[in-house]
């Protein structure tokens, strides 16, 4: 069974339980009725790409593009470790 983490989309004032139902960030923003700009859902174009200001992600697949600022991540591709709060 997966932990649930506290996930925040903090300039929305949106805070989401991940339960491992969904398979990325993404898609947990979406059921929260979230509108956040992506277009590949794989990893490649980085529209989804946003700022992390706490906690530890993973991503789904080792062959996706990964951002150099250790603070950015892609959020059509990865999963939280942690409790975590997004700059989106």
């Amino acid at each position: 069974m997966t932990e649930k983490l506290t996930v925040e989309f903090r300039r929305s004032g949106v805070t989401g339980t991940w339960d491992g139902s969904h398979d990325n960030i993404l898609e947990l923003a979406e059921s929260l009725d979230l509108v956040l700009p992506y277009s590949c859902r794989s990893g490649i174009c980085t529209t989804c790409q946003c700022r992390k200001i706490e906690g530890d992600i993973e991503y789904g697949d080792d062959g996706v593009y990964q951002p150099d600022a250790p603070d950015e991540i892609l959020i059509c591709c990865s999963v939280p470790k942690t409790a975590l709060v997004l700059d989106i």
